[in-house]
């Protein structure tokens, strides 16, 4: 099969882009192989290329960015089922057979024949004894096979299948389809079909507005004529009403001379659809809670590294090679720079990765309360433990326990952690059976552990179990080929999260964001994307959207920025007369500006007036 573009949602939706060998251009200008629309998109948006036979996509330094599986990419090398965000459009590229999205097998021509709506309270059924009996019995078995079926079976498309497959041994209808709408906008999103003698390779062409007509109405609709015209065939279409709402439409065809569909088939079509619309409901239900569950299961711990640079090639190399092994990690670098990101993703990517991933934060929880933590304890073990408590070593079980600020513990807890490790085993507080440790251990810290050994307040032996294998995530600004993704990542997050819509970052807020030393690194990129979110006025990032510390640091230096190169002079004007007067005294220019002596030396730094007042 071809490798293909299928556009999933937007403005193309339903179109189909094959691939061949010369690349695909995406955007908005009519050049583009792909025409998207929308002011999200850029005229020249994206690429996908073949080199050395794979499929890579290229964003086209976009404003607004390219996301795969929702992270924001410069190139990336695609695979089956991925999913490609371009503005409010989302694509997935398909590769070979099995992509997650149907093939919709539908057709904008309007019905030239007459169509008859048939309300079930209007049916008038044939009341003859024997004929009743009969007809009862057969329904009635069906009915009851499609039940089994329907408890049986948790996969959409195949319980669609056999839903149509069974229909099709009571009514005589050549060709069958369940159509399924979309909840937001009401549009077809799916076409499952069967054929009587073919099975799946049906070659039916669902006509949209009998299927419309019996979705809005809420009725029966069949085609009232008993000499179709060629091209033409017979049709009877029933919607599927659920509880909540109606989901779309079982749509029959025959091409015999006359009608075969009678009263009595529509009166069974109408139970049997009521019975699959409940069910279908069910599992697409099922379905969006288990995507939601992995969403938010993604939102809590996420493991995805966002950048392209040289250094997180390194990182994810180094997490490729390591995840496997089950061996004790590790992970240092400044604060904010992403240990717990780079933990969860060695914990994903590991054959524990259905496990829990446990996170302790050993700075964080009092000295008194961390070896309860750690440890759990039984009932009595201290006043106030009124019940049994599991500590986190034990609640971790076979997956991965994740000791942040590792440098941070105490002594007496570092000698019971390396029994732990050495051991395999502990003992909850006051208890005098032992526990198995089975979990992977990985650390992280912010600290010079080495220097710390030398000063006494970290063991030596703890430090040789724990660096079995270690890393160092280096700091943004070692690596700031990644800022642009990782403002575009973090400005999609949280402009969906606050409901908002955004455009883009400008070419001054890029510049700014660039150029800043980011001393929090990632953790004080993402609480400025958040500030600029919160606070912006407009669907577009904008400078004076940033916080102060970012302008403050570099407005001088931004071309065109007459205004905020003009406040930052004024500052360095009164911050300078101050000192001057206060004879180089900082508490006292900062008493005289009326302002806190740790802000003025805030301020001294990000202007640069170091040199100055000294």
């Amino acid at each position: 099969m071809t490798p293909r573009i299928i556009v999933v949602s937007g403005s193309s939706k339903g179109l189909v882009i094959p691939i061949g060998e010369d690349p695909i251009s995406i955007g908005r200008d009519i050049s583009n192989t792909l025409r998207l629309a929308g002011a999200t998109v850029s005229r020249k948006h994206c690429r996908i290329d073949r080199p050395g036979g794979g499929y890579e996509l290229v964003d086209l330094d976009s404003q607004n960015g390219t996301f795969v599986n929702g992270i924001p990419v410069g190139h990336k090398t695609l695979s089956h089922g991925d999913t490609i965000r371009i503005g409010d459009s989302e694509l997935t590229f398909a590769e070979h057979e099995g992509a997650s999205t149907y093939e919709l097998a539908l057709s904008n021509r309007t019905s030239t024949t007459d169509l008859r709506t048939i309300r079930l309270g209007e049916l008038i059924t044939d009341t003859k004894f024997g004929n009743a009996v009969g007809r009862m019995a057969r329904d009635l078995a069906a009915l009851l096979r499609i039940s089994e079926v329907i408890n049986s079976i948790r996969d959409v498309r195949l319980l669609q299948c056999e839903i149509l497959r069974l229909v099709l041994e009571v009514i005589p209808a050549d060709d069958a389809a369940i159509v399924l709408f979309n909840s937001a906008d009401e549009q077809p999103a799916s076409v499952c079909s069967w054929n009587r003698n073919y099975g799946e390779k049906s070659s039916i062409k669902v006509q949209v507005d009998i299927v419309r007509k019996a979705f809005w109405e809420r009725s029966a609709v069949v085609t009232d004529t008993n000499r179709p015209s060629e091209g033409l065939q017979n049709v009877l279409c029933f919607p599927l009403v659920a509880v909540q709402r109606t989901l779309g439409a079982i749509y029959l065809t025959s091409s015999d001379t006359v009608s075969p569909f009678l009263e009595d088939h529509i009166e069974f079509l109408a139970h049997a659809s009521r019975i699959a619309a409940v069910a279908l409901e069910n599992i697409l239900a099922l379905d969006q809670l288990s995507s939601e569950n992995r969403e938010l299961k993604e939102q809590i711990s996420s493991s995805a590294l966002v950048g392209e640079s040289r250094h997180i090639r390194k990182v994810e190399t180094f997490i490729s090679r390591v995840a496997p092994e089950d061996v004790t990690v590790l992970i240092r670098g400044e604060s904010g720079t992403g240990k717990e990101v780079v933990a969860r993703s060695i914990h994903h990517n590991s054959p524990r990765s259905e496990r829990p991933f446990i996170a302790i934060n050993c700075a964080a929880i009092p000295e008194a309360l961390l070896e309860s933590e750690l440890f759990g304890h039984e009932k009595g073990a201290f006043t106030g433990a009124v019940a049994i408590k599991r500590g986190k070593l034990e609640a971790a079980e076979n997956g991965t326990l994740f000791l942040d600020e590792i440098g941070e513990l105490a002594p007496l807890l570092q000698a019971k952690l390396l029994r732990v490790l050495q051991e395999r085993e502990f003992e909850r507080l006051g208890a005098t059976r032992c526990l198995k440790f089975s979990a992977r251990v990985l650390a992280a810290t912010n600290k010079d552990v080495e220097q710390a050994i030398k000063a006494g307040e970290f063991r030596q032996d703890l430090y040789y179990r724990l660096n079995v294998v270690s890393i160092v995530i280096p700091p943004l600004r070692e690596r700031r080929d990644d800022i642009p993704l990782l403002a575009l990542y973090f400005s999609s997050k949280y402009a969906s999260k606050r409901k908002r819509p955004f455009k883009g970052i400008s070419a001054e807020a890029r510049t700014i964001l660039m150029n800043y030393s980011w001393p929090g690194n990632v953790r004080e990129l993402e609480n400025a994307i958040e500030h600029a979110i919160v606070l912006g006025v407009s669907d577009e990032i904008l400078p004076d959207d940033l916080p102060t510390a970012l302008l403050e640091e570099q407005g001088a230096r931004m071309e065109g920025s007459r205004y905020h190169s003009a406040i930052n002079n004024t500052k360095k004007e009164l911050i300078m007369e101050a000192l001057r007067n206060s004879s180089g005294s900082v508490p006292q220019a900062a008493k005289s500006l009326g302002i806190h002596p740790k802000y003025l030396f805030r301020l001294i730094r990000n202007l640069k007036l170091k040199a100055e007042t000294e």
